[in-house]
């Protein structure tokens, strides 16, 4: 495929209007340019100039000297090269701008092997005089860039897209002595007149940019006219442009006045405006994010005000078949019409429970609650009752009651006592769990922790804290509140081979409906019998029957392999839009592709800030952000490549809002707040 040197030029300048007819030595500049560039070997010689009829006189001078012309937008330049890699096929171009009237075409040859030998989209040379600028790129990365470039800098000046983007391999290419400092295009009057009297010194001959260089500097007053000019003003202007622009970038707001309305109402009779920190106002932003949903389908929430969104968090992780899922619907209504809560126990509580042994590991007995917090403090009551000590080793999240969350900063009206009797260990370093057990010598109950988060176990860990909790002799509980039928149909127990003495459910258990378990060893689980875990729904058949019918479903449809592979295309998805973007200082995705976060990085005030505007700016486009995924059976290939446009277009908007200092001005709505922290 051909190869061009594209010579962008037109009259239109604000800083100097009509120079490229400016007359020297009795030749007009853009001549001078085409002259040069007409010693460069190469295969077309194109001129990239505008529509406007005052570039009618370039486009004539350029093809009386057989040059092609392409004539475009005045000041979307970028467009214009498009164009010109279009029409014939250019497999690259060298860019020339039209004030470069000294171009030495030994540069540019010079440049186009280091393009040859290292193969790069982008070359630029680097550290040479204002005025003999040489970039050599791609025909196929001009073409991309045209069809992903937004901002004014990026349309005007073809380079700083290919420069920014870290979809481009790039070269910056030194040029022997630092030389940037001196200025010797035409840009101003003034910078003419220099210009026609460098030519003077130089008429009649092949110069090079060794001559120009050595001229200059044998004789500096011949720059002194033009010493205080600004190299790329023209680039320093449109960057200015560019703020413009990235407020452009924002999506259209969308109408959240019944919300709003509903959370007036509803923060004067409700503490906190909800009954989950998770789903309040903490963690959406209030003005540009919906905060009350009205109905659920799938993987679709519509909200108050009628706005719908694709959904990744699916209620917190517990509506892992997608919303309103009919055949467990169906079990659902069938039960709801013989009753759901009795004077006795129903027979649907052994088959769920039946059901559990059969598929989780350590379950050989199994006892009910209604949330994780439930069967999360049955558990350090048992092995507190089991062990006789009352010291807990935690790991993770466990919940509300007091045992758990007297270790963050939610800990207001817990007894300081009760606050003694929890210590916490760090994941994945068993030394910290050892260090617990050195200060605490027969002393602690249990160990429970989740086995896995976001963070994959290292170096045999799970095994590792299973082995010293039983020489210890302390009970091991796994929370697989959140893990549980995510990772395995047998929980991460399952998945890492590792089975604790006891062990959390929730979540996912019953697509939606309230039920969680604690199973466990038999000899353990027996002391049930003496401890008082008992409430009155407990065994509420609704949701029981939910559970079954959830289970069954995934077992019997392969639902894990599903949620595994459309987790891996979203979570490959997405490190590869944070690698092109280059902004693996800001953000990560971490953990299994099961259950992913998009981590923010940074100082805390500047995270909130960051999630704040990637979920106002998500839910414009029809996503409901939180940072997390869990992935589920209504994630598609659709839903997962709409939301991996969405989150394209989102990094785009921080990536400029973070270059350019934006971040407070691109917020609309209250700044996310953390529900709290370890302590």
């Amino acid at each position: 495929m051909p190869r061009a040197v594209v010579v962008q030029a037109r009259n239109g300048s604000s800083r100097y209007p009509r120079k490229m007819l400016h007359p020297l030595l009795g030749r007009p500049a853009i001549e001078w340019v085409l002259e040069r560039c007409e010693k460069i070997a190469i295969d077309q010689r194109i001129l990239a100039t505008s529509e406007a009829k005052e570039d009618d006189p370039l486009a004539e001078i350029a093809q009386r000297r057989g040059w092609q012309v392409v004539r475009g937008s005045v000041e979307d330049v970028l467009s214009r090269f498009a164009k010109a890699v279009r029409a014939y096929r250019l497999d690259a171009v060298v860019r020339i701008t039209g004030d470069c009237l000294l171009t030495d075409p030994r540069l540019v040859q010079h440049a186009l092997a280091q393009f040859d030998a290292l193969k790069p989209d982008y070359l630029i040379l680097t550290k040479i005089i204002d005025g003999f600028d040489v970039e050599v790129m791609s025909g196929k990365a001009i073409l991309k860039a045209d069809s992903e470039a937004k901002l004014p800098s990026e349309r005007e000046h073809v380079g700083p897209y290919l420069r920014r983007s870290k979809r481009f391999n790039t070269v910056f290419l030194p040029y022997e002595e630092d030389l940037s400092h001196i200025h010797l295009s035409l840009d101003y009057k003034e910078d003419a007149d220099v210009l026609e009297a460098i030519l003077k010194q130089l008429e009649g001959r092949d110069f090079t940019y060794a001559d120009v260089a050595g001229l200059v500097k044998a004789n500096p007053s011949l720059v002194e006219k033009t010493k205080h000019i600004v190299p790329n003003e023209g680039y320093r202007r449109s960057l200015e442009g560019d703020k413009t622009g990235i407020q452009a970038m924002k999506g259209k707001p969308l109408r959240f006045e019944k919300s709003l309305s509903q959370f007036d109402k509803v923060m004067r009779i409700i503490p906190g405006g909800s009954q989950t920190f998770s789903k309040s106002s903490l963690q959406f932003s209030v003005g540009a994010a919906p905060l009350f949903v009205r109905e659920g389908k799938g993987a679709l929430l519509t909200d108050l005000d009628g706005n719908r969104f694709i959904d990744f968090t699916m209620g917190l992780g517990a509506c892992l078949l997608g919303y309103a899922f009919e055949p467990v619907n169906r079990e659902i209504e069938a039960t709801l019409k013989k009753g759901t809560a009795y004077t006795l126990s129903h027979h649907l509580e052994y088959d769920l429970a039946e059901l559990l042994t059969r598929i989780i590991p350590s379950a050989e007995m199994v006892r009910f609650g209604k949330n994780g917090s439930d069967v999360t403090s049955a558990a350090v009551r048992l092995a507190r009752a089991a062990t006789g000590r009352e010291i807990v080793a935690c790991c993770g999240y466990h919940g509300w009651q007091d045992w758990y969350i007297a270790t963050t900063t939610r800990s207001l009206g817990i007894p300081e006592e009760v606050k003694k009797k929890t210590v916490t260990f760090q994941y994945n370093r068993i030394e910290s769990l050892q260090a617990v057990f050195d200060r605490y010598p027969n002393q602690i109950a249990c160990v429970i922790l989740e086995p896995v988060s976001l963070e994959a176990p290292q170096k045999n860990f799970l095994a590792k804290v299973k082995k010293m909790a039983h020489e210890q002799g302390a009970i091991l509980v796994f929370d697989e509140v959140v893990t549980g039928f995510r990772f395995d149909i047998g929980g991460a127990q399952a998945y890492f081979d590792v089975t604790p003495d006891l062990a959390c459910f929730g979540k996912a258990m019953a697509n939606g409906m309230p039920v969680s378990a604690i199973v466990g060893k038999r000899d353990i689980m027996k002391l049930f019998d003496e401890i008082f875990f008992s409430f009155t729904f407990g065994g509420e058949t609704l949701s029981i029957a939910a559970a079954i019918a959830t289970i069954q479903y995934i077992l019997e449809n392969k639902v894990t392999p599903f949620l595994w592979k459309q987790g891996e295309r979203l979570k490959s998805g997405i490190e590869q839009q944070i690698r092109e973007k280059g902004l693996e200082a800001t953000l990560s995705i971490e953990g299994y592709p099961i259950r992913t976060v998009l981590n923010f990085k940074g100082e805390e005030k500047a995270v909130l800030k960051m999630k704040t505007l990637f979920q106002q700016e998500c839910v414009k486009r029809g996503v409901l952000f939180t940072g997390g995924h869990n992935v589920s059976l209504p994630h598609d290939h659709e839903k997962i490549d709409r939301v991996l446009s969405v989150y394209d277009e989102v990094m785009e908007i921080l990536k400029y809002t973070l270059e350019y200092n934006l971040l407070d001005e691109m917020i609309e709505g209250r700044l996310l707040e953390p529900v709290f922290r370890k302590v």
